[in-house]
C-alpha cells in the first residue's frame, strides 16, 4: 500500500532497533570485565545451555526485545494508571504524601496494589489444560484454553468489597490473595518480572508524589483503551504537574 503504510513502516522502526540491539551487543561482547556485571545483557551473555553453548546474538536480540516489550511498556502502563488513579482520588493522594513523609512505605506498598487491582494492564491469562477440569459447572477436555478474565475477578464484591472505590486501605490489613489479586497471572507461570515491576512502580510513584503536586487536566476519569493486549489510559493520563515548594 505504499511507503506510509503501517507494514513498511514497521519493517523500518523493526531495523532500526535492530541496528541499536545488535550494535550494543557487539560493544558489550568487546568490553574488558563485562564478564564480571550483573545487568540484563551481560547476564544473558553469560548464560549457557545444557550443551555449554553460548546465545547466538539473534537469541540475545530476542530476549532483549522481550525484556522491552514486556517489561518496559507494561509498568509505564502501571504507573500511567496509578498516576490517574491519585489524581481523580486527591484524598488517597493526601494520605499518600502524608505517609512517605512520616517514612512510612506501607501505603506507597498498597496505592501499587490497589492500582493494579482496579486498572489491571493486561486482560487475561491464558492456560491449556494437560487434562480435563470441570469448572463452574463446565466440563472442560483436555486442550482446551482457558482465560481467568482478571478484571472481573478484581471487580468481585464478594472479594473486594465496594470494587470500583479506589482504597488502598484494603491491602494494608495483609497481602494480597495470590488467587483473587492477579494481574502479574498466577501459579508457576506467574509475571516472573512481577516483583521487579511493583519495585518499579514505587520507586518512581515515590518521586512523582514528594517532588510535584499533581492535578487532573480534567475532572472526569480516563476511559480504559485496548492497545494490543494492554488495557491502558485513553488519553496517556494527561496531567497538570507543579513543583513541590
Amino acid at each position: 500500500l505504499g511507503p506510509g503504510s503501517p507494514w513498511p513502516r514497521f519493517l523500518r522502526s523493526r531495523a532500526a532497533l535492530d541496528e541499536f540491539i545488535y550494535e550494543e551487543i557487539r560493544l558489550r561482547r568487546s568490553e574488558p570485565g563485562h564478564e564480571e556485571r550483573d545487568d540484563v545483557l551481560s547476564l544473558l551473555l553469560g548464560a549457557r545451555d545444557e550443551d555449554g553453548n553460548p546465545m547466538t546474538d539473534r537469541e540475545l536480540r530476542d530476549e532483549l526485545v522481550t525484556v522491552l516489550g514486556a517489561g518496559h511498556e507494561t509498568t509505564a502502563t502501571g504507573l500511567a494508571w496509578a498516576v490517574e488513579r491519585l489524581t481523580r482520588n486527591p484524598e488517597v493522594l493526601a494520605n499518600l504524601r502524608e505517609s512517605l513523609a512520616a517514612g512510612a512505605q506501607d501505603y506507597l506498598d498498597a496505592t501499587v496494589k490497589e492500582t493494579l487491582r482496579a486498572r489491571p494492564v493486561i486482560v487475561d491469562v491464558a492456560r491449556k489444560l494437560k487434562q480435563p477440569a470441570t469448572i463452574g459447572g463446565y466440563e472442560l477436555a483436555a486442550g482446551q484454553f482457558v482465560l481467568p478474565a482478571i478484571a472481573a475477578l478484581h471487580y468481585r464484591e464478594d472479594i473486594f468489597p465496594e470494587p470500583r472505590q479506589f482504597r488502598p486501605e484494603r491491602f494494608l490489613d495483609g497481602k494480597a490473595d495470590n488467587y483473587a489479586w492477579i494481574p502479574f497471572g498466577g501459579g508457576v507461570r506467574r509475571c516472573i518480572g512481577a516483583a521487579f515491576a511493583e519495585s518499579e512502580m514505587r520507586t518512581i510513584l515515590r518521586e512523582f508524589v514528594e517532588r510535584a503536586e499533581l492535578r487532573p487536566v480534567s475532572p472526569e476519569p480516563e476511559r480504559v483503551k485496548v492497545r494490543n493486549i494492554t488495557l491502558a489510559p485513553a488519553k496517556g493520563t494527561r496531567v497538570i504537574a507543579a513543583a513541590v515548594g
